[in-house]
């Protein structure tokens, strides 16, 4: 079917708007890499820099597959549309997912992420109204871990060994002292009558060399007082033929 000239003279104006005046649109997309453990979650965010006058913003998100055969212009994830202060979700292939977009930014969130959702993930900003301006972001590379061959649960894992070993050694320490400070107190207790009865024949032994040193003493003052006694009542015995002289 012809078309007339005056349709061609109504679309040139679009035309040129479309080809000269499409402006560069800033996008910034983080992060750059992005490790997750298989069922954990994921988010990436694109910020641009809006304008007063932006009514309507389109946000693609796309995945790009490590695979070879995977499609070289990217698979769609999904597809938002931002006008009159609303976002509005027009395009979703992943049910686990979420979506946020703002007249400056788009953030998506991944749920219970598996391998299959490994890849380079680019989001794609449109804004085409009042003005024509487009971007996208440099990508992120979205890498999925097995929960066992994770670093981070290796790490985690490491840690709590360590952790339960200190306990182990802390409370086999403690058990130890407490039984032997128990051992000693019962020992205690059995040597304690030993103890007494040493007490009380060191006391009687001390006692008994105390009475034995008295009555020693005692035995010797009698002893020198009856030799005194019988010195002093024996009668001296005068010579016979002793003559006495008295010297003048």
């Amino acid at each position: 079917m012809a078309r007339s000239p005056n349709f061609y003279i109504l679309m040139l104006p679009l035309y040129c708007q479309v080809v000269f005046v499409n402006a560069t649109l800033n996008v910034s997309q983080t992060p750059t890499n992005l490790s997750v453990t298989k069922g954990d979650n994921a988010s990436i965010t694109c910020s641009w820099e809006a304008e007063d006058q932006d009514e309507r913003i389109r946000v693609w998100w796309k995945i790009y597959y490590e695979s070879a055969s995977a499609a070289h212009d990217g698979t769609v994830l999904a597809s938002l549309i931002w006008t009159n202060n609303k976002s509005e979700v027009r395009i979703r292939s992943r049910n686990q997912s979420d979506y946020q977009l703002t007249k400056d930014k788009a953030k998506l969130w991944l749920f219970f992420v598996n391998e299959s959702d490994a890849g380079t993930y680019i989001c794609e900003i449109t804004i085409d109204k009042p003005d024509l301006r487009s971007g996208k972001g440099k990508g992120t590379t979205l890498y999925v871990t097995d929960s066992v061959s994770s670093p981070t649960a290796l790490a985690n894992i490491a840690y709590l060994a360590v952790f339960l070993i200190l306990v182990t050694v802390i409370l086999l320490g403690y058990l130890l002292y407490k039984r032997r400070k128990k051992e000693n107190i019962h020992l205690l207790h059995q040597r304690a009558p030993e103890a007494v009865q040493l007490n009380e024949i060191h006391e009687n032994m001390n006692d008994g060399e105390d009475s034995s040193s008295s009555n020693s003493v005692r035995w010797a003052v009698s002893t020198l007082y009856e030799s005194c006694d019988y010195f002093a009542m024996k009668t001296p015995e005068t010579p016979e033929g002793a003559v006495y002289s008295l010297a003048l």
